[in-house]
């Protein structure tokens, strides 16, 4: 039994051993999500070779680790809300993950493991070395449940960034565990709940990577191909969409005299300008090197307008802190089901060159503009 325990924790390890290698050499989406990735890819490690240790302790039946054994429990309980945690603000885009009241359950939770040592709260060890779960073990499970529940909602209201087949493929990846933590609550004795989590992250690292063809690197937005499709989606569907085209000015210059490491800060931070400018308002694409379209669906013309000032306020905000600025020219047409998706984005591309023209020399959109 203990064996077959230790071979199956071995299996989990070697495929978070390749998972994380892969991750180091091919990051996932941006920065922010193979950071988190990694942690929590680390933290699963960790606990297959303390359940590893565990096992061991209990096939030797010693009294005399009775002390370390409870540690090893301790800690692993600490771990594993640390790791739906570090989860949660993968998934979450910062919706929940910013909000500090948020971390109270997780600091409860550690200081009552903490006391469980002495008290028995949450699990006891007796005097042959035996586990038991305490009378409130279900503090544990629920603070569990609770950011795992989160991260699922927070993966529902970040839709936009992925289709439906996305949600359901990711929604299958996350009842892994849940599968897993069930049968190990009703049969204590099957470890499966940590090999099944590093069988998730694997499969989730190459839904990230999948899903990586659909986001721009550079800018970290969605790219042209993700653009299309969504375009096409709109064609189909005849929803009423407002097309936003901008044009990022001068980044050729920007290139030659602050080198292109500059260039690409630059279009991050062009895309991450923008992402804000129309949050809740349309999804922001890159579609070209200075290129960039915002689809709002739904949207009314107040809405794109007031989205488009936000715009100007931020970059204004940003250029008096930079020497390299951020200025946009755009326009913007609505899509009906009587016109064709793609004539409309020709019509809202001669608005932004219009406008171009018109901010040719000076900083600023004026509302007497009327693009």
């Amino acid at each position: 039994m203990y064996i077959n325990s230790i071979t199956t924790q071995i299996i989990g390890i070697v495929m978070l051993v390749f998972t994380i290698t892969l991750s180091l050499r091919n990051p996932v989406i941006d920065r922010h999500r193979t950071k988190h990735f990694i942690i929590v890819s680390s933290l699963t490690f960790t606990m297959l070779l303390m359940e590893i240790v565990e096992t061991y302790i209990i096939s030797i039946k010693s009294v005399e680790l009775i002390f370390f054994h409870k540690i090893v429990v301790i800690v692993g309980f600490i771990i594993t809300n640390f790791i739906t945690l570090i989860l949660l603000g993968l998934n979450d885009n910062g919706k929940f993950s910013k909000e500090k009241f948020l971390l109270i359950p997780f600091i409860a939770n550690i200081i009552i493991n903490i006391a469980t040592y002495w008290t028995g709260w949450i699990f006891y060890i007796d005097a042959q070395g035996q586990y038991f779960r305490g009378n409130y073990f279900i503090v544990q499970l629920s603070t569990n449940i609770f950011y795992y529940i989160l991260m699922i909602i927070a993966i529902f209201i970040n839709d936009s960034d992925y289709d439906k087949d996305d949600i359901q493929f990711l929604a299958s990846i996350f009842a892994l565990p849940v599968i897993a933590t069930t049968i190990q609550i009703a049969l204590p004795e099957y470890y499966l709940i940590w090999v099944t989590a590093a069988l998730s992250l694997m499969l989730y690292y190459i839904f990230l990577r999948e899903l990586q063809f659909k986001f721009d690197l550079t800018s970290g937005i969605k790219n042209r191909r993700a653009f299309i499709n969504k375009m096409t989606q709109i064609n189909k569907s005849n929803k009423n969409t407002a097309l936003v085209v901008l044009d990022l000015n001068d980044l050729k210059k920007i290139n030659d005299n602050y080198g292109h490491d500059k260039g690409d800060e630059v279009i991050y931070n062009s895309a991450q300008i923008l992402q804000e400018s129309f949050k809740d308002v349309g999804i922001a694409y890159r579609i070209g090197g200075d290129e960039f379209s915002v689809l709002c669906i739904n949207a009314s013309k107040l809405q794109v307008e007031t989205s488009l000032i936000n715009l100007e306020k931020l970059l204004e905000e940003h250029n008096s802190n930079n020497d390299a600025k951020i200025i946009f020219a755009y326009g913007y047409d609505f899509y009906t089901d009587v016109k064709d998706v793609f004539e409309v984005f020709e019509k809202a591309d001669k608005k932004m060159y219009q406008h171009k023209a018109k901010i040719k020399g000076c900083y600023g959109r004026r509302r007497e503009d009327h693009i």
